[in-house]
């Protein structure tokens, strides 16, 4: 009896972790295919705006209004010379010139400001929140390494665990019932 007890809740156990596991890996896959899509987090690439912004983190773009941006915020706009990229730099000076407002930047961690001036127009947003070290698990994740071994490997392992739990649990069923036990009655002639 005890030895039944302790087996339910061993195969309870293993059940859970398995339905876990699951849930995890599908989440992960859910994110990978969400950042794919709509792109939520911008993973921060190198150490200009550290200690506050450091390579390896995320951020979550946040919408602001670029004509009320003042000396000190931080925003976010494409790199002039290399436009698939953002860039995460503080305004370091406002200025005009025929009536559009631009923006000197400086990364907090580089010696001298930017060799450009961004428009009001260029300016995609701000941070809304900072994730550290999460766009380094981003990137990790995204890599077929890691998406295998962190996505895939649980996953499967996951639903083996379950097969292998319901064949042990056929094989002691089926001793049971060729033992005679009163719990499995044999079908009579």
């Amino acid at each position: 009896m005890k030895r039944r007890l302790g087996f339910r809740i061993f195969s309870g156990l293993v059940r859970f972790t398995a339905v876990i596991l699951v849930i995890v890996a599908l989440s992960l896959a859910m994110l990978i295919i969400a950042q794919r899509i709509f792109n939520p987090f911008h993973i921060v690439v190198n150490n200009s705006m550290s200690p506050q912004i450091s390579k390896g983190d995320a951020v979550i773009i946040k919408d602001i209004e670029p004509n009320t941006v003042k000396v000190g915020e931080v925003i976010i706009f494409r790199d002039p010379e290399h436009k698939e990229d953002l860039v995460i730099h503080k305004v370091v000076q406002v200025g005009e010139q025929g009536g559009v407002k631009f923006f000197s930047t400086q990364g907090i961690n580089n010696p001298a400001p930017d060799n450009w001036k961004i428009s009001a127009g260029e300016v995609i947003g701000g941070v809304a929140v900072k994730l550290p070290g999460f766009g380094a698990f981003l990137d990790f994740i995204t890599t077929p390494r890691g998406y295998v071994s962190i996505i895939v490997i649980p996953a499967v392992g996951s639903l083996l665990l379950v097969m292998l739990l319901a064949m042990i649990e056929k094989v002691l069923d089926m001793g049971k019932r060729s033992q005679g036990n009163p719990e499995y009655p044999t079908a009579s002639p």
